[in-house]
């Protein structure tokens, strides 16, 4: 081997010890990183200053709601024009790079004029505007950064042509260079990857501790208002039963007082029941119950209200019973509310079914009616607390509970709940319960 070879040995040596030692520390400094705009700037920064024939350098990063590349970050390059860079999967080397999943050398300026032949025009002005001061590039490499198999954007790193370069400076970018910035991408995907999922686990927690202090306020106020709401009943309650009364109009203030305290000690008490649902502090009292049973006492009890509005209401069983392990009190709460608010959003005249059906290791109990429907769009939502949309015109809404009420029992109950609706054509609520047998079996274990 002569006096070159081992010298050339030896820097190749040299330049993979650095470059392996570099990758390690960008590592342990990534693992660590949980801010997106300071990792990015750390990536610049970093990967810019392992090549020597590195001048200028740019994160893109794939928005998907405007299908392009957007630079986030940049090194050697105007920003503000740079920023107004949206490049289509596709499109020039970084679009090539993205949309094709693979690394990219263009060794020469010729290179580089053919990849970046279908850039826009706006684009193209753009960049122009970024390079100003600057020679067209002399070399360019660029690798996608990829996570989890997905291409979350591309480093793209480009040697300058300058009048001042030394011919050092002057040196472009190697097939051994564009593997190194593979690894380096890999790592920096990573990291991006990592930053996001600490932002999102940072918004869930700042959601989970701000539905805490709702529930607490939610509570806290609910148990201040109940004391004065019975007071202001049993007020009216008491002026409505004197024998003396003035007119007919203080009659009938007092009847309206008397309904509205009655409609908020009702909602207040509803606001209580669900949030120690949710807590966790009701406890339900489960016992072997015949859900046939339950099901048409529920249908009995809101018989009234469908027939004040001459509803029609039918109720569907099995013949053979059907057992099931539940608090009964909880469980005609959640059917009531389903049966109430078909009733509200049914015209006069229309047709209310509750159907219960035996499926296997499970019975499926349902609730039709034959209104104007949930739009598609709001049926995530209807089973949130205090979502609350008018389904016809002029219809009045409730508070948004009733259905939140009956979503915590039935999962309480360990069973699902959902709706199916199209608009115009009625809806239907159902639910399902394990048999008397399975939830047993669950309790056990």
């Amino acid at each position: 081997m002569t006096t070159r070879e081992r010298g050339n040995r030896a820097d190749t040596a040299r330049q993979d010890t650095e470059e392996l030692a570099a990758l390690l520390d960008m590592s342990m400094a990534f693992a660590q990183a949980t801010d997106l705009d300071r990792v990015m700037e750390t990536v610049l920064a970093r990967s810019t200053a392992l090549y020597e024939a590195a001048d200028a350098g740019a994160l893109f990063l794939y928005n998907p709601d405007e299908d392009c590349l957007v630079a986030r970050a940049s090194i050697g390059y105007e920003t503000e024009p740079l920023s107004r860079v949206r490049l289509r999967p596709g499109e020039a080397i970084v679009g090539k790079v993205f949309k094709h999943r693979r690394s990219l050398l263009c060794a020469t300026p010729e290179q580089i004029a053919l990849n970046m032949a279908n850039l826009r025009k706006e684009n193209e002005a753009h960049f122009e505007g970024a390079r100003s001061g600057i020679s067209q590039p002399r070399s360019a490499m660029c690798a996608p950064l990829i996570a989890k198999d997905s291409v979350l954007g591309a480093l793209i790193l480009v040697s300058l042509r300058r009048q001042e370069a030394s011919s050092r400076r002057q040196k472009a970018f190697s097939a051994t260079d564009l593997h190194f910035l593979q690894g380096v991408a890999n790592q920096i995907a990573i990291a991006l990857e990592n930053a996001r999922l600490w932002s999102e686990v940072c918004r869930g927690q700042a959601v989970t501790e701000a539905n805490r202090f709702k529930d607490e306020f939610l509570a806290s106020i609910s148990h201040q208002l109940l004391t004065p709401i019975t007071s202001i009943r049993a007020a009216a309650d008491l002026l409505k039963a004197s024998p003396t009364k003035e007119s007919e109009a203080a009659d009938s203030l007092i009847s309206s007082i008397a309904r509205n305290t009655q409609r908020l000690q009702g909602l207040v008490q509803e606001l209580l029941d669900l949030a120690r649902l949710q807590r966790g502090e009701a406890v339900l009292s489960l016992k072997p119950w015949d859900l046939k049973t339950i099901v048409t006492e529920s249908a009995a009890a809101i018989e009234p209200l469908a027939g004040g509005k001459e509803q029609a209401l039918e109720v569907e069983i099995p013949s053979s019973s059907c057992p099931v392990l539940a608090d009964r009190g909880r469980l005609e709460q959640a059917l009531m509310n389903l049966l109430s608010n078909s009733s509200k959003f049914t015209p006069r005249h229309g047709h209310i079914r509750t159907t219960l059906q035996d499926k296997d290791r499970e019975y499926l109990v349902s609730v039709t009616d034959d209104g104007p429907g949930i739009p598609q769009a709001e049926q995530n939502q209807i089973f949130e607390r205090f979502y609350s949309n008018s389904r016809a015109p002029g219809e009045k809404t409730g508070a948004g509970l009733g259905l939140a009420i009956a979503k915590t029992v039935v999962e309480l109950h360990g069973g699902k709940i959902w709706v199916k609706s199209q608009g115009g054509h009625g809806s239907t609520f159902f639910f399902t319960l394990p048999k008397g047998d399975s939830l047993a079996d669950s309790s056990r274990r």
